[in-house]
């Protein structure tokens, strides 16, 4: 009796488990290694984080995104509308993350601009600032000025020491370079008299706010001397715009021999710096479709003109650019 009753507890036990395990499916992802530079690698070891795209979207048709870290941990999580693991379109919530695993950002995005409200925070976990995003502003995909299209709500410094409340306050920003801005903040845009520092100290600038916008600029060296301006940020320019610069590679860009054979088509992409005289330098190869693409990539590049420098504040700053190269065998 004995017996039988261990036999069918036995069974019992055997029929729970059976009863909880659940079916797994397979999970189909887009798996794609990433440099820190945003390049693509085929190895994992030589990539900075990893990419993670699930092929099977939501049911409003959003495709999830994981990001992590060499060491494991996650980088970044969120919802994009394609599967273009080289171009992300994000829609929704967006979570971004330190590698020690404490959140670095809370983003919202519609059409892959940002809006609502942003949360973001120092690496030790105190929140850094809230900023909200008009509606009514369509967000560039270079933001020379972020308060043109934003308001600052909130913002304190890493020991939690509050600066800016409901949009108003005196704020002191330190980049990681120890510059420094500081000056006045009303309805979450900068107002009155601002000044501080930039190139790691080697310049100190003064500036005048209405609303948001500088009225003017002084910038002041070393010796002494003053430049004005009425931009914080002016980005490097090609003679007669980028799209002269792809005209230019589009009639000068040959074919290596080797790629030609191979039918080689896709993207190349040229990394490079435009100098404060406007020449470009530091030519890297960002993703590379092989056989000697991207080295011609860098040497038609290298063949056009000179560039307007890039500014800061009325200084002339070296610039990071980065190009990429549509090849086809059409054209």
């Amino acid at each position: 009796m004995r017996q039988s009753l261990f036999l069918i507890s036995k069974y019992v036990v055997v029929f729970l488990f059976l009863f909880c395990i659940k079916p797994l499916k397979a999970q189909e992802t887009i798996v794609t290694y990433i440099k820190k530079n945003g390049g693509l690698t085929a190895l994992k070891d030589s990539a900075d984080y990893t990419r993670i795209l699930s092929i099977t979207p939501n049911d409003i048709g959003l495709y999830e995104l994981n990001e992590y870290y060499s060491n494991g941990n996650l980088k970044r999580h969120g919802w994009v509308k394609s599967l273009d693991a080289r171009k992300l379109q994000f829609e929704g919530i967006v979570e971004a993350y330190y590698d020690n695993e404490i959140v670095e950002a809370t983003l919202n995005y519609s059409q892959n601009k940002l809006v609502d409200t942003a949360k973001r925070y120092y690496r030790n976990g105190v929140l850094k600032e809230n900023r909200v995003y008009l509606k009514d502003k369509v967000t560039p995909d270079s933001i020379t000025d972020n308060e043109l299209f934003s308001r600052l709500v909130y913002y304190s410094d890493s020991l939690n020491n509050i600066q800016i409340i409901n949009g108003n306050g005196t704020a002191r920003f330190v980049d990681k370079d120890n510059d420094i801005e500081q000056g006045d903040y009303a309805n979450g845009v900068r107002t009155g008299h601002w000044k501080g520092t930039i190139l790691k100290g080697k310049y100190r600038f003064e500036e005048q706010y209405e609303e948001g916008i500088i009225v003017t600029g002084e910038t002041t060296d070393s010796l002494g001397q003053k430049i004005k301006y009425t931009k914080k940020q002016v980005q490097p320019e090609y003679p007669g715009g980028i799209q002269q610069l792809r005209m230019f590679i589009g009639k000068n860009y040959r074919y290596p021999k080797e790629a030609l054979m191979a039918g080689v088509v896709g993207q190349v992409t040229i990394s490079f710096v435009v100098e404060k005289t406007g020449k470009t330098t530091d030519y890297k190869i960002i993703d590379d479709l092989g056989y000697g693409t991207g080295n011609v990539g860098i040497e038609v590049i290298e063949a056009a003109s000179d560039w307007t420098p890039g500014y800061l504040r009325g200084i002339p700053v070296r610039v990071a650019y980065t190009l990429p190269i549509r090849l086809n065998l059409t054209r």
